[in-house]
Formats: C-alpha cells, sequence, structure tokens
C-alpha cells in the first residue's frame, strides 16, 4: 500500500491549499453586503441630506438675522416700515365712506313710508375744491339718497354728478369744506410685484389698510361688470373685502393707482384676489362725468368676436392673436377705412391687440378725432391702414344698439338691436325690435338721424324716445336726463 508523502505531492516551495468557500456561504455574504449598501441608501442618504439641509437652512436663518440686525442698525427697516405709514396717512383723509338709502314701505295699516339702506362702500375725494369724489357704481346704484362720512367724523349728504355701469364707476359731489384730495396715479407704469396698499370702510370699519402686492394686470372676462362692460383690471392680494369698494388703490408713494372694486369669493371664502379698476380708466371716466355727465368713448364702428384656434388657421393668423371683425357699422370709422369682415386687427396706434377685449378697451381711451395707425391680417396677408376715432353713439353709452330696416312697404325705420343688461336702456323698459319712431318728439328715419338727435341733447336735459314695442304698442321711454356740470 502506497503511503501519503508530501514531498512527492506538494514540493519543498508550495504551501499547503487553503479550503475553499462553499457557493451557499459565498452567496450569503453576497446577499448581506447588498442589503447593506441598500440600507445605506434608504437610510443613511436622507439622514446626510436631511442633515446638511438642517445646516444649510440653520445658517441661512443666522446669515438673516445678522443681515436685520445690519439693516436695523442703518435705520433701513425703519425706512421701509415708514413708507407705508406715510403713504397712508396721504391718502387716508381723503378716502370717505358712503351710504345710500331708498324709500321703503314698511308694513303696517297704513303703509308708512321709511327709508331702508341700498348699498353701503367707500370713496375717494378727487377734487377737494369742488367736493367730488369718485366710487364704484353699484355702491349707489340702488339708492335715492347718499350719505357721506369723511375721516374726521360728521356727515355730508351727497349728489350723483355722473354714472358709468359699463366701468362700474360713478361721481358724487358734497357742499361740505372737503380739504384733502387723492393725487391720481399712471397705473400703465405698474409692473406686476409692485407694493400696493388698500384703503377703504370693510365691515364699515372706517379708514382700514390692507398691504399686498400687484399680482397682474390687464384682466378680464371675469364677469365682474355686466355684458358689453368694459373690464381691464389690476388684481392685488392686498385685502379688499365688502365696504372697500369704491376705495383707494395706492402705490408706495401715495398715489392713486387704482379704484378697488371686487373680490373673487369663489367656493365662498376670500381667495387673496382683489380687483381694483386701474387709474388711467378710472381718471378719464371720472374726468367725462364731471363735464359731461356721460362718457364720450372711442369708437371704431366694429363687432368682434373671439378669434378661435379654428378662426385663427383658416385665416393665417400664425399667433392666434388679434380681433376678429365679424360686422361693420355702414359708414362707420373701420368701414371708412377700408377694412372687412373677417379682417383680424393686431395693431392699434402702435399697441399690440390680444384679443377683441383689448381692442375695445384700447379705442375706447383714445381722443376723439385722432387719426392712427392701424395694422391688421387679411387672409394671412399683412396690411396697414389709418383710421379716424370716432365718439361712440350715445344710444350705446346708454345701452342699447341701432339699426336700420326696411318696412313692409321698403320705407326705412330704425329699431333697437340690443339692449345690455344693467344699463339705463335696460332699467327704464326700453325692448330689443322696438322701432323707434322719434327722439324728444322729433321723427327719425335712420339709425344715423337716431343718433344725431340723441348726441345733441344738452347734460341735464330729458331724452325721450317715442317707440313701437315689441308688442306693437305705442309708448314713450324716458331714459332721464344728463348731470349737469358740478
Amino acid at each position: 500500500m502506497a503511503s501519503f508523502d508530501p514531498i512527492d505531492h506538494f514540493g519543498h516551495d508550495e504551501p499547503p491549499p487553503r479550503p475553499t468557500t462553499p457557493p451557499v456561504r459565498r452567496g450569503f455574504i453576497l446577499v448581506l453586503i447588498g442589503l447593506s449598501l441598500a440600507a445605506g441608501l434608504v437610510y443613511g442618504v436622507p439622514f446626510v441630506v436631511e442633515r446638511a439641509g438642517y445646516a444649510y437652512e440653520a445658517g441661512r436663518a443666522r446669515a438673516a438675522g445678522d443681515a436685520i440686525k445690519v439693516l436695523e442698525k442703518q435705520g433701513k427697516i425703519a425706512d421701509a416700515s415708514s413708507l407705508f405709514r406715510l403713504a397712508a396717512a396721504k391718502v387716508s383723509p381723503a378716502v370717505v365712506n358712503i351710504r345710500s338709502f331708498r324709500a321703503a314701505q314698511r308694513p303696517g295699516p297704513n303703509g308708512v313710508i321709511g327709508i331702508e339702506p341700498a348699498g353701503i362702500g367707500s370713496g375717494v375725494v378727487i377734487d377737494a375744491g369742488r367736493g367730488l369724489i369718485v366710487t364704484n357704481h353699484h355702491v349707489i346704484k340702488d339708492g335715492e339718497q347718499f350719505v357721506v362720512r369723511p375721516s374726521r367724523g360728521g356727515e355730508w349728504p351727497a349728489q350723483i354728478v355722473g354714472m358709468d355701469p359699463a366701468t362700474d364707476l360713478a361721481v358724487l359731489q358734497v357742499r361740505a369744506p372737503v380739504r384733502v384730495q387723492a393725487e391720481w396715479g399712471n397705473s400703465e407704469t405698474l409692473a406686476v410685484g409692485e407694493w400696493v396698499l388698500a384703503i377703504g370702510s370693510p365691515f364699515l370699519l372706517d379708514q382700514s389698510v390692507s398691504a399686498g402686492i400687484v399680482s397682474a394686470t390687464e384682466r378680464n372676462r371675469m364677469g365682474v361688470i355686466a355684458e358689453q362692460g368694459y373690464e381691464n383690471f389690476i388684481q392685488t392680494d392686498a385685502a379688499v373685502n365688502p365696504g372697500n369698494s369704491g376705495g383707494a388703490l395706492i402705490d408706495l408713494q401715495g398715489r392713486l393707482i387704482g379704484i378697488n372694486t371686487a373680490m373673487s369669493v369663489e367656493g365662498g371664502g376670500i381667495n387673496g384676489i382683489g380687483l381694483a379698476i386701474p387709474s388711467s380708466l378710472a381718471r378719464k371716466v371720472a374726468e367725462d362725468l364731471i363735464a359731461n355727465g356721460r362718457v364720450i368713448r372711442g369708437y371704431l364702428g366694429v363687432q368682434l368676436k373671439d378669434l378661435s384656434p379654428n378662426d385663427a388657421e383658416e385665416l393665417k393668423v400664425p399667433d392666434g392673436r388679434g380681433a376678429l371683425i365679424d360686422r361693420l357699422v355702414p359708414d362707420g370709422p373701420a368701414d371708412q377705412a377700408g377694412l372687412k369682415p373677417g379682417d383680424v386687427i393686431v395693431k392699434l396706434d402702435g399697441q399690440p391687440i390680444n384679443d377683441y377685449t383689448a381692442l375695445r378697451i384700447k379705442t375706447s381711451s383714445m381722443p376723439i378725432g385722432a387719426t392712427v395707425p392701424l395694422d391688421y391680417l387679411r387672409k394671412g396677408q399683412a396690411l396697414s391702414t389709418k383710421v379716424t376715432i370716432a365718439a361712440l353713439p350715445t344710444s350705446l353709452s346708454l345701452g342699447f344698439q341701432l339699426r336700420d330696416v326696411r318696412g313692409e312697404d321698403n320705407e326705412p325705420i330704425v329699431v333697437v338691436d340690443q339692449v345690455q343688461f344693467g344699463t339705463p336702456a335696460q332699467r327704464n323698459g326700453l325692448q330689443s325690435r322696438s322701432q323707434i319712431l322719434a327722439v324728444n318728439g322729433r321723427p327719425v328715419k335712420t339709425s344715423t338721424e337716431a343718433n344725431t338727435l340723441i348726441d345733441a341733447i344738452a347734460p341735464g336735459s330729458p331724452i325721450e324716445l317715442q317707440v313701437h314695442d315689441g308688442n306693437g304698442k305705442l309708448r314713450t321711454v324716458n331714459l332721464g336726463g344728463r348731470p349737469t356740470r358740478p
């Protein structure tokens, strides 16, 4: 039997072989290493990141605290706070509380006549010498008597100078010693992010001031003003609550850059969205009401509609922006300038027109008689012309539109084409499809004759229309008289 000889098998210099790890044990070790790495990723990395984040935030907090101490020593924090205080102090005396009242039939055997509240809000003195105050139309529209309460106490009776439902603005006048008036600012220069203050009487709390920033400009189609109104709001997150309507929105220089008008209450709560009429619009409307008792707006003589994506593709409008002409008023400014239905207006007086709302607002504020360039697209072809801005017919500002038709014997007649909700025409019972026979006793055969006669009626004089209504009844519609100048 052979013996085991280590010399024969391994040689003199070779070590004996090491035992190998069984495959099962090697796999276990690899799994253990993998689990350890996974645990490190799951728990270790977030821990490290969290600690690093805490350290970063703690460092930022300490740095911010140190910076605040430096600014405080330099007096800059007090300076920043003083801007708010000074701006509020400058304008607050010009902001008043407004209450309106109307007659009420109280229940009882004799039906005693009393008065009841009809509206409440705020206003801003814009002319101390003549006691003129701008406010919202909806604050006073249902009232018959008006009381103004200034910041220093007391009460003043007020009368209406003029109202403009299309912009939700109105002007009141008091016969009292008013000493402070607000300074108009330029809302056209406002930028998103600028600080603003809202001053008014929310919930009957006089001289309440809230701060915020400009969240957006040129907000339209918000549904705040009745159909065919002019919406071009400043959006702010400064608190605007019931009673703030008609109050002041000011910048940190204490300039009036808006009239607070509405708030968003979607879902039943305040959503941090306050809306204000920009001063560029409010100032023109107020000045027109004071001078003429009504607003004189620019007019192109076009009926517009939305430019849908399909329209933009069909009419070859590359960016889908512009105001699409649906109809033209015969012999109106746009008709005389050579425009046609289907044309898309993209610029007016060098300013881009994104949609028909922008065009209406831009046109309404332009000087009457001004001749300005107008750029448009016709089936994709870029064209330009010049158009002379006319005055919007008074009939439209009162809330109704006229058109010419032919009667049964082919004779020309004038009919009411549209009546806008919430306007003097609608409130006084003028109906669509009514035939206009005469204006203040003078017969008319065309819409041009009717509009010319209405436009010529002096402030303070009545406007009476003789009409055949939709049922063929002959009657007189009294649209009221324009207020006289203060």
